[in-house]
């Protein structure tokens, strides 16, 4: 068994198809690193100009109206007051903190200013969130930002207590572990899992050109799928690289930041004024959770591509097939679907694992069932099924792994 581990490892690490796929992960996570995350700007940043800009524009107004009789004046006015009243102190508050370097005073300051900000702003004719929510006319944008706002009190909430340094970095995000989270929470559990599926998707059916030395093999079939499946995990795993080296890039040039940083989780069952929505967790909770819910989707992956080539044996038909499970959720996706569909049974419903972990899924929706632990049920269900049904097709004395 040992010998054709060293058979398949070899073949696996000298496939060009494997090589190439290797090759365009370390492309892209270069081109990320030095091209994208240079230019990262986030909607929500550390802006002195941009606080001092919105500070003296409503203090100009409300510096105009000092003294004026306001009997008779239109309720809007009268609320616009009120509101910027309350929001100015804050905002001169952070100036302030800023310009004396007290990062934790900022935190606090800036956690009431999100909690005000979006009280006042959201479903609101007369104020709007930044813009930049409603870029592409975005038609939840709205929500996003009522969302995003949330998230961003209860971080800063965090920041406001923390026993650890603060720095502006870590504000806006930009730090090694941040930027990890944030793609986990965005594209990169997709682009794994393609990687994945094109490493395994001819795993069996390449037999065919060595057909005449796996046929000389003493080992029965069940064994050799069961090393094959070993062999294309370690290939998974090798994916891990590129993209550690792009982390190690990230950290040197941003800081690493540290695994005891705030990462807030939804909590539909909080309610908005009295609590804010969002419980909170610490960056390690959430990366181990994802790496969990990473690597069983990986096996799942792995061992269903192996299935499909036990059944077809035809690659496009196990490259469709894996494609739909990875890409399958957005042929049922729309926003607050869950209120009709039960969403939460579907295993592609859990393929965007930063956003399952978070929860953030379950505000889109808007379905309070959706939850990791659920979805490691799932999963682990179907691989064990996988396995009994190749255990009973490759046991059968009248299959054969090479025709």
């Amino acid at each position: 068994m040992w010998s054709y581990f060293k058979f398949e490892f070899k073949q696996f690490f000298s496939n060009i198809k494997n090589l190439a796929i290797y090759f365009l992960l370390t492309f892209a996570t270069l081109y990320y690193v030095f091209q994208i995350v240079p230019n990262y700007d986030p909607i929500e940043s550390v802006s002195e100009n941009e606080i001092e800009a919105r500070y003296l524009t409503r203090q100009e107004f409300l510096d105009g109206i000092e003294g004026q009789d306001l009997n008779g004046a239109h309720p809007s006015l009268l609320y616009a007051i009120d509101v910027f009243k309350a929001i100015n102190p804050i905002d001169k508050g952070r100036l302030d903190a800023l310009e004396e370097g007290d990062l934790t005073k900022y935190a606090e300051l800036t956690r009431d200013w999100y909690y005000i900000t979006n009280a006042t702003t959201y479903r609101n004719e007369l104020f709007s969130y930044n813009p930049k929510y409603f870029i592409n006319n975005k038609g939840y944008a709205d929500e996003d930002a009522f969302y995003a706002y949330l998230e961003q009190a209860a971080r800063y909430d965090a920041y406001s207590k923390a026993d650890f340094d603060l720095t502006i970095d870590a504000f806006e995000q930009r730090t090694a572990f941040q930027t990890l989270e944030r793609l986990l929470k965005e594209i990169l559990p997709i682009i794994l899992f393609v990687c994945v599926l094109l490493l395994a998707v001819d795993i069996v059916t390449k037999d065919r050109r060595h057909s005449s030395i796996i046929k000389g093999i003493p080992i029965n079939d069940w064994r050799k799928l069961l090393v094959k499946m070993i062999v294309v995990f370690i290939g998974s795993c090798a994916l891990l690289v590129p993209l550690g080296l792009g982390f190690l890039v990230i950290g040197f040039q941003n800081s690493f930041g540290h695994l005891h940083l705030p990462s807030p989780e939804y909590a539909a069952h909080l309610e908005y004024l009295k609590d804010g929505k969002f419980e909170m967790m610490t960056l390690s909770q959430f990366l181990s959770k994802s790496a969990i819910l990473l690597f069983v989707w990986i096996i799942v992956i792995i061992s269903g591509a192996v299935l499909l080539s036990l059944i077809f044996r035809q690659e496009m038909v196990n490259l469709f097939a894996g494609l739909l499970l990875i890409f399958g959720e957005n042929i049922y996706f729309s926003r607050k679907v869950g209120n009709f569909w039960d969403v939460q049974n579907f295993p592609t419903s859990y393929i965007q694992v930063g956003q399952i972990i978070s929860k953030q899924r379950n505000f889109y929706y808007l379905n309070n069932y959706l939850d990791w632990g659920l979805a490691l049920q799932l999963l682990v269900t179907i691989v064990v099924v996988i396995i009994i049904s190749m255990f009973f097709i490759t046991t059968n004395k009248r299959y054969k792994l090479i025709k």
